[in-house]
This record gives structure tokens, sequence and C-alpha cells, in this order.
């Protein structure tokens, strides 16, 4: 009996701390729908069939590994192929930061003082500047920029915390250096798909706290901004976001539970502001524009960090497309909605030059 009560007392205490430190702060009154959405393209459809035909065989290919480190290389050489058939006139150029690998991407008459850090997506688990070749090569040509693409540390292998100062250390560097060596900024921007969105707005919040150079503009696609997976579309949209539907298991854990287990995987607070940007003070960010899918799982993580910051008094905006996959600006390039969402990040960055 007396073994009982120590066990009860020390998952309670367990309880206590996750719900007062590890989960963040109830945010359920920023998640008002935005008003500007756009409808889905005839095209969208079968472009997507084609991207899940390619994925299906991916899970075989998967599902035949006899450990985690077998799959996770089997799904990182996916990923670092995403921009294999990339057919371009730019030039892509390795370099390293303080040890990070980088790589810059850049359009023919780019402007070296105009300037995009990008970072990659991938659940901050898979991905790679060689797989998102097809992002840097485009917000190169858009934004007669060059385009530096960062190879941040990965879990499991790291903490998330690595990879964040990975990031950071880049940012740093990219104010003094393009990619012939130090050379005057006069145009900034920090990119970022679905994890690295996370990143790139953990970056403007970052800088401006730090009472360095801010962004000249931020874009995030299809941004994680919750790593403690609180937002309504999490649960919600579980069965509609074929991309990341199978994170659904994930939201049936108790959430004590689960903030203790993200806190193991992540080795930081996932309620951290550097982890979780949407927990940070949202004011007097950057001109900042976030695309988001209605049926993706990370929809809501968009909404709520948007209308906080609107709240706050920041400039951001949020673009909500019908019916696409979770990163369908890279996965349909070309096509359909991807090119329109395309054309509406082409006009942010026109208007940020007139600024």
């Amino acid at each position: 009996m007396h073994t009982f009560f120590i066990i009860l007392i020390i998952v309670f205490i367990l309880w206590v701390i996750a719900s007062l430190f590890l989960t963040g702060p109830d945010l359920r009154r920023f998640d008002t729908p935005m008003p500007e959405v756009f409808d889905e393209h005839e095209d969208d459809l079968k472009q997507t069939a084609k991207f899940f035909e390619v994925t299906q065989q991916l899970h075989a290919k998967i599902s035949k590994q006899k450990s985690f480190r077998k799959g996770l290389q089997e799904i990182r050489l996916f990923a670092d192929n995403l921009s294999s058939d990339l057919i371009t006139d730019t030039i892509f150029k390795a370099a390293s930061v303080n040890n990070v690998s980088v790589e810059w991407a850049i359009a023919p008459g780019a402007d070296h003082k105009r300037r995009i850090l990008f970072m990659h997506g991938g659940a901050f688990v898979f991905g790679s500047a060689l797989g998102h070749r097809k992002y840097c090569d485009h917000l190169s040509k858009i934004a007669n920029a060059a385009v530096c693409s960062v190879n941040y540390r990965m879990l499991p292998e790291h903490g998330r915390l690595k990879g964040i100062n990975d990031c950071q250390q880049a940012y740093r560097w990219i104010l003094e250096n393009g990619p012939d060596g130090a050379e005057e900024l006069e145009f900034l921007m920090v990119s970022g798909d679905s994890a690295g969105g996370n990143l790139a707005l953990m970056l403007s919040g970052w800088a401006k706290e730090l009472d360095i150079r801010k962004p000249d503009g931020v874009v995030a696609f299809s941004p994680s901004t919750d790593m403690t997976l609180s937002s309504p579309t999490i649960k919600a949209h579980q069965h509609s976001d074929k991309m990341l539907g199978a994170l659904a298991p994930l939201s049936k854990v108790p959430k004590a539970i689960a903030a203790w287990m993200s806190f193991l995987f992540l080795r930081i607070n996932p309620a951290h502001k550097l982890a979780s940007p949407l927990f940070g003070n949202l004011s007097n960010l950057p001109p900042t524009l976030i695309h988001g899918s209605s049926n993706e799982m990370l929809l809501g993580d968009g909404i709520r960090y948007t209308n906080k910051a609107i709240a706050a008094g920041s400039p951001v905006k949020m673009q909500i497309w019908k019916n696409q996959m979770h990163d369908w600006h890279l996965f349909n390039m070309g096509y359909g909605s991807a090119e329109n969402a395309w054309f509406e990040v082409q006009k942010f960055i026109d208007h940020l030059n007139e600024r």
C-alpha cells in the first residue's frame, strides 16, 4: 500500500508539471477561421493522386524494413530525391557555417545583396537542401535573390535545440555573407515549409527579441507552430489529411502523457517559444505570409499564430486553399493550386520590394 501511494504521488507530480509547464497556454480564442480562402483547381486531384502513388511505393518499402533505423533511411532517401526531376539554370553552391552545411541557390542574374534563408520541412526528422531545391530554385527566381538552404541537425540523432541553433547561426551568418563571401545585405527574407516553416517563424521572433536585423519578410508554407499539438485541427483533420494522417494515433494519447513523450523526444520543452513560435511574443513582427490547406492537420497552427499576431498588432496574413495536401507548393509544383499559391507568394514579395 505504501508503494502504491508513492507511485500515485509521483504520477500526480508528473501530471502537474505537464499541465503547468509542458502544454502551453489555452489559445482557443484564436481559432477564428481566416477570411481569405481560395478554391481548388481542376488539375489538383490528378496531380495529388500521382504523388500518392509514389508514397504508397515508399510505404511498401518501409514496411519491409526490420528496424526503425532502416525505415528512416528509406524515408530520408525519398526526401532527398524530391527535386531529382528539377530542370533549371539555377546554380547550386555548397557552403559551411561553423560546421553547419548550407546550400546556395542562385538563379541567373540574382542579386546577391538580396538574400533568403530557407529551412526545409520533414517533421524535423528528414528532409534536406537537396530535396528542397525546387523551393529554393523558385524562390530565387521570383525574388531575384540568392537563397541559402540550411541542413540543420535533425531528430532523433539530435535534440530540437541543436537544429534551432544551426538555423540561428545561419541567420547571423547570412546578415553579413552572400554566396561569394562577405557582402552588404539590402533585403532579407526567411522562409520554410512545414517543420521549416516553424523554424522560419522562430527566427523571426528570435531576431526581434535579440534586437538584431529583422527579416524584411517571412513566408511560411503549411507551418507547424505548436509542438504541443493543441490545435483543434490536429484531431479534426486527421482523416482528411492524407499526408500527416499517420500521426493521428498521437492525438489519442492523454495530454499529459503526450507532453512528456514530446519532451523526451524533442529534448526541449514543447511549449518553449523556440520550439513553438505560437507561444512567443508576436508583437512587432515583420510582414509575414502563411499558407495552409483547408483539410490539413496543421491548419489550426497557422490560424492561431496569425490571429494571435494580428491581435498583437503585427502585419501577418494567412491564405487558405481548399482541399490541398500538406505542403502542396512542393509536391504539386507547376500545377493548379500550387501555381496559384506561388503567384500569391510572388505578390507578397513584390509588395515587400515596394516598402
